[in-house]
């Protein structure tokens, strides 16, 4: 049951067809985001491991060794862990197309959907142009609440207006090309 295609097909309607099934590129780590994140993450991640050197080494007192903790692992999940969590939840995904609807299915619950006539539509493509990310609607407070969407600090934003939205996709062409077709009716 690994099939993108058979995953999708228990949650068509009645009368809708599926057009196109696709998933995220795991290989794609970085976002335009990460100007801002990885920075931020390395100045986070390096003031918390000072300070808890600092703190286990001159002053020595329990209370500010055990107030470090916390800091540093955030720190070192900003560094590393959101790129394996997110990784790892492009690899449980699956984005479908229908002739009526975005699905966007990530493992066995969580299942988003959004309609694909009548709300706006914005397409990104990478720099090479290998890439296109698709955002159905558009985003609340001026897209500030979807900002870590695809980061790996997605739960920033969870309940907050997060948007349908299919990330990284290498068949660029087939998705837009349907997405077209789909649109036009």
């Amino acid at each position: 049951m690994n099939d993108p295609r058979s995953r999708i097909l228990p949650l068509l309607r009645q009368g809708e067809h599926l057009l196109w099934v696709g998933q995220p590129d795991p290989r794609v780590r970085f976002t335009g985001a990460d100007a801002f994140l990885v920075p931020f993450s390395v100045l986070w991640g390096g003031f918390a491991i000072l300070w808890e050197v600092l703190a286990l080494t001159t002053v020595r007192q329990p209370f500010f060794v055990l107030w470090g903790i916390p800091f540093v692992l955030v720190g070192l999940y900003f560094i590393f862990g959101r790129f394996i969590f997110k990784k790892r939840r492009k690899m449980a995904t699956i984005y479908a197309l229908t002739n009526s609807r975005a699905i966007v299915r990530t493992g066995d619950r969580s299942i988003a959907d959004s309609p694909i006539i009548g709300l706006p539509m914005k397409v990104d493509r990478s720099r090479d142009g290998r890439h296109v990310s698709v955002t159905f609607g558009s985003p609340g407070l001026g897209g500030l609440l979807g900002m870590y969407q695809n980061t790996g600090l997605d739960f920033f934003s969870l309940g907050l207006g997060q948007t349908v939205a299919f990330y990284d996709i290498e068949d660029a062409d087939g998705l837009l090309g349907t997405l077209d077709r789909a649109r036009v009716g």
